[in-house]
């Protein structure tokens, strides 16, 4: 004789395994466990699923287990960003490298213009040395005209009122 294997509703097996209805009824969805049979609105399963079930929860939290917990992630981006700043320093290295290369180059070009106008300062420090020579020239010229005109003035006011 046949040994007839028992079949279990939803509910059974959820209690039998230790988890909720809904959670068995979404992972038989999930995974296309189709009843054994159907006897009116209860949908029985084969004691097969059980397994099934439990295995199929090993598979995944050996998944679980290999990805990352939240401190792994922030551990991984930890270094990440330590690794572009160490770039980012290399890079800032470089730049200031070429710099100063850019500042020798200039303080050079600096120094030529300096000997380029000095070059240059000892034919305007000789017209400078004439202009000022003569105006000074003008200056006195100037003043003298200036004296002589308030002298003329005084001496023209006092014949005016006949004073000395």
């Amino acid at each position: 004789m046949k040994q007839e294997e028992k079949l279990y509703s939803q509910t059974e097996l959820a209690d039998k395994i230790g988890v909720s209805k809904g959670t068995l009824s979404k992972w038989i969805s999930k995974n296309d466990v189709s009843p054994e049979t159907i006897k009116g609105n209860r949908k029985l399963y084969k004691e097969t699923i059980i397994e099934k079930y439990k295995q199929d929860k090993k598979i995944n939290n050996s998944e679980k287990k290999k990805s990352f917990s939240t401190v792994e992630y922030l551990k991984k981006e930890i270094e990440q960003q330590r690794l572009e700043i160490e770039y980012l320093k290399k890079k800032l290295d470089e730049k200031d490298d070429q710099i100063a290369a850019y500042a020798g180059k200039f303080a050079k070009l600096a120094d030529q213009a300096q000997q380029l106008n000095l070059a240059d300062k000892p034919q305007l420090i000789q017209n400078n040395k004439n202009d000022v020579v003569s105006s000074k020239n003008e200056e006195r010229k100037q003043e003298t005209s200036r004296v002589s005109m308030t002298t003329k003035r005084r001496s023209w006011f006092s014949r005016l009122f006949k004073r000395s």
